[in-house]
């Protein structure tokens, strides 16, 4: 199983969007067997996939990710118990005259009263004794990892000492998502300086995945320019990850906020969640999704709609 961790120090900047975009797109039109690991007590993420009733059932149960590190402290895992932690959202149907039904997705979720609890007792616990939990995380997801291809990282809103930690320490390659603005660039060099202390910490190296522009103005606007161009600088001295291509950038803040908003989480296939195949948003999460399995290094050279939509796309130019 490879994991991305979804990483920046800020909150804002669509952390939790992109973890459930790609998702969505990697389940559904890849059949990629995908679990999202849900770091953010917020759970923004989480409730985007699941209706607030499954986690509210499975957490009264201790399904979740914050029980599941707890008995790894207390205990060794097995797999049985590592995948009964797992809160599953089924495939969504099947797919009938073109319409792509959300795919099965594997959520593991930080219960709130859960993690406040597990962080103060690691926190308390003797400094010289945290160095072992460093890779509880990691340990705790290949536990789990025979039944995945991929987990997504959703990191918190901003760092938190230890679970960022564990966070980077289960992370085997890096997105970084950023929105193109100045205050939200200029933060960048905390984020690397903290990947770079969790290296020299752990000994375990994050590999770049990508560097994602979310939440993008018009790319003819100065502020998008400048700060690509200040990117693309970074890019060169491998300050960051490599720059997604500008196509598979997330250009719509309405279409997004609409499609994790409060009731996303039981809408069923992709066209009613992500709009049609042929709009600008929706092309560009397919497009992401390739290119993320490509830097995988899995096939991705074609998904289910490729056809179907580039035929609809090049329908719909010919007649405007």
């Amino acid at each position: 199983m490879q994991t991305i961790g979804i990483f920046h120090t800020k909150g804002g900047v669509g952390k939790s969007a992109v973890a459930v975009f790609l998702a969505d797109f990697l389940s559904s039109l890849h059949e990629t067997r995908v679990l999202l690991v849900d770091l953010d007590p917020q759970g923004s993420a989480s409730r985007a996939i699941l209706p607030e009733a499954t986690l509210a059932a499975g957490f009264k149960k201790g399904r979740s990710l914050t029980r599941l590190l707890e008995q790894a402290v207390d205990s060794s895992l097995d797999e049985e118990t590592a995948q009964d932690a797992i809160l599953t959202r089924p495939r969504q149907g099947q797919r009938r005259r073109g319409s792509v039904p959300l795919g099965e997705v594997g959520v593991l979720a930080t219960e709130p009263t859960g993690y406040r609890t597990l962080r103060d007792r690691l926190l308390d616990s003797p400094r010289a004794q945290r160095k072992k939990y460093w890779g509880l995380l990691r340990d705790t997801l290949d536990t789990a990892a025979g039944d995945y291809e991929v987990a997504l990282i959703d990191f918190p809103g901003s760092e938190i000492p230890l679970w960022t930690l564990m966070g980077l320490r289960a992370t085997d390659h890096w997105l970084l998502p950023e929105i193109p603005d100045y205050f939200s660039a200029a933060a960048i060099e905390g984020v690397t300086q903290l990947v770079e202390q969790a290296r020299e910490m752990t000994g375990h190296q994050v590999r770049p995945l990508g560097t994602l522009l979310t939440i993008c103005p018009n790319r003819g606007s100065s502020v998008y320019k400048k700060t690509r161009a200040a990117l693309g600088h970074l890019e060169k001295l491998r300050a960051i990850p490599p720059l997604f291509p500008k196509d598979t950038e997330i250009l719509h803040r309405p279409d997004a906020q609409k499609a994790i908003d409060w009731g996303a989480e039981q809408i069923k296939t992709l066209s009613k969640r992500y709009g049609s195949s042929t709009s600008p948003f929706h092309a560009g999460l397919r497009q992401l999704a390739r290119e993320v399995l490509a830097r995988l290094g899995r096939p991705a050279d074609k998904d289910r709609l490729s056809y179907l939509a580039d035929l609809r796309r090049r329908m719909t130019d010919y007649w405007r």
